[in-house]
């Protein structure tokens, strides 16, 4: 899905809702809101525990709007994903550190976490589309190794202590030096 794709199924599903819901969406989706170029994904990632909404309604109205939610493994098409607490890999929300509204419909908000909460959930992997989607992300928000290091030790056990994390968040200060360029 590109954000043409995306902002359609928010409508369609904004339609398709009976009652209000808020999404709390983090991952590729997010970097596609945020405007990244050539950037797509199948998948739409909810950190389900942040989110407010009827899961039998989101279901329904999901399915109407063209998506369905957690899909069978072997599943390849567009789909959201309800990720639940024990593979969330994203700080709670916090009053400190406030995200971002990336849609709103009549039923539907679309919220996200801040950059450096957002780059924090990036660091479980931090492959070559990782890195590219946090380089993005650096570029529009100039965000610093030191907030996304608060944001790590924000993350839900086990993934603050996780030694890839750490691992990872030592190789994003070498990248953001790189990016950074000559001072």
């Amino acid at each position: 899905m590109n954000k043409r794709e995306i902002t359609e199924y928010f409508t369609r599903l904004d339609d398709a809702m009976t009652v209000s819901a808020e999404l709390y969406l983090y991952g590729s989706a997010v970097v596609i809101l945020l405007d990244a170029p050539d950037r797509t994904s199948l998948d739409i990632d909810v950190a389900g525990p942040y989110s407010s909404a009827d899961q039998g309604e989101l279901a329904r109205a999901s399915l109407l709007a063209g998506l369905p939610i957690n899909p069978e493994p072997t599943y390849t098409g567009n789909h959201l994903e309800w990720v639940g607490p024990l593979r969330l890999c994203l700080p709670p929300p916090n009053s400190e550190k406030p995200g971002m509204v990336l849609w709103q419909g009549k039923r539907l908000m679309v919220r996200t976490a801040s950059v450096p909460d957002l780059v924090a959930s990036k660091l479980i992997r931090y492959d070559e589309t990782d890195r590219a989607d946090i380089q993005f992300l650096f570029v529009q928000f100039n965000f610093t190794w030191e907030s996304v290091s608060d944001s790590v030790a924000l993350l839900p056990h086990p993934f603050n202590s996780d030694a890839l994390v750490l691992e990872n968040l030592n190789d994003l200060k070498s990248d953001l030096e790189l990016w950074r360029g000559p001072k």
